[in-house]
């Protein structure tokens, strides 16, 4: 390892004081009058001699990362709670109602049909919802994996709401490869869902103008609430009192969010 990459390294993960303390050492002294490669030759010695100090200093920074991302999440969980309605009356998506006629969570999926994990987490979701009847979904298109998503995001937005949307969703989460606009009006076909109204969402200037300004909300949310991919999952109270956010697909920190927003 070069002197000037131990330089970098020590750089990166020593504190300013603990950099201090090595070149004001007694044994470094006069160190302002030395030449650059001379300081690294320094740090590279002792970094040398006393290499746990890498590893103290690569602990910190990993814990450091992670009190920032933590902080991350809670601020996007407090901007979460201002759209909870926004998500419950979602315009780009779909809401599954709990089968009891009353939910006591929410749980929302952010998904692109392009996405592998989403593909993985699709049956996990519904049957979470079978075996749970106060349990209410929303369904977030979130078209960011592959500029492709936008053909299939357009196409199931446009019959959402409705009795179709479920089975056309799981049927584009249920297949493989490349999922585009042509995938999709064949994947519609297949499932005899109105082949005019696909293709007008795929085609028709007006309705798509409503359908894209839909999904670019949906992205925009999803800045809001710094998701840097899919799937990532909300779990809420319905009267956010309770959300956090479980960005990626764990399915214990999914169930475990679910019984915490009911304990």
């Amino acid at each position: 390892m070069s002197s000037r990459l131990l330089t970098i390294l020590a750089a990166g993960f020593l504190s300013v004081s603990a950099l201090t303390d090595i070149l004001t050492s007694p044994s470094h002294a006069n160190t302002q009058s030395r030449s650059e490669e001379e300081i690294e030759e320094i740090v590279r010695n002792y970094l040398l001699e006393n290499p746990e100090i890498i590893f103290e200093a690569a602990r910190r920074y990993q814990q450091q990362q992670a009190e920032a991302e933590q902080l991350e999440i809670e601020a996007a969980e407090m901007a979460a709670a201002e759209m909870l309605d926004e998500f419950r009356n979602t315009q780009a998506g779909h809401v599954v109602k709990a089968t009891s006629g009353t939910a006591d969570v929410i749980l929302v999926e952010f998904f692109d049909y392009n996405c592998g994990v989403c593909r993985m987490a699709a049956d996990f979701v519904f049957e979470l919802q079978e075996n749970d009847p106060d349990l209410e979904v929303v369904l977030q298109e979130l078209p960011v994996f592959d500029p492709r998503s936008r053909g299939p995001a357009l196409a199931s937005l446009a019959i959402a709401g409705t009795d179709n949307y479920v089975a056309y969703h799981r049927s584009l989460l249920g297949s493989t490869g490349v999922i585009d606009s042509n995938r999709a009006k064949a994947l519609a076909a297949d499932l005899d869902i109105d082949s005019d109204l696909i293709e007008a969402a795929l085609t028709e200037t007006a309705l798509q103008a409503d359908l894209h300004a839909r999904l670019d909300r949906s992205i925009d949310i999803g800045d809001q609430l710094g998701l840097r991919g899919t799937p990532a999952f909300l779990v809420a109270s319905p009267d956010g009192s309770f959300l956090r956010l479980v960005p990626g697909f764990d399915e214990n920190m999914i169930k475990d969010a679910i019984r915490d927003a009911r304990s």
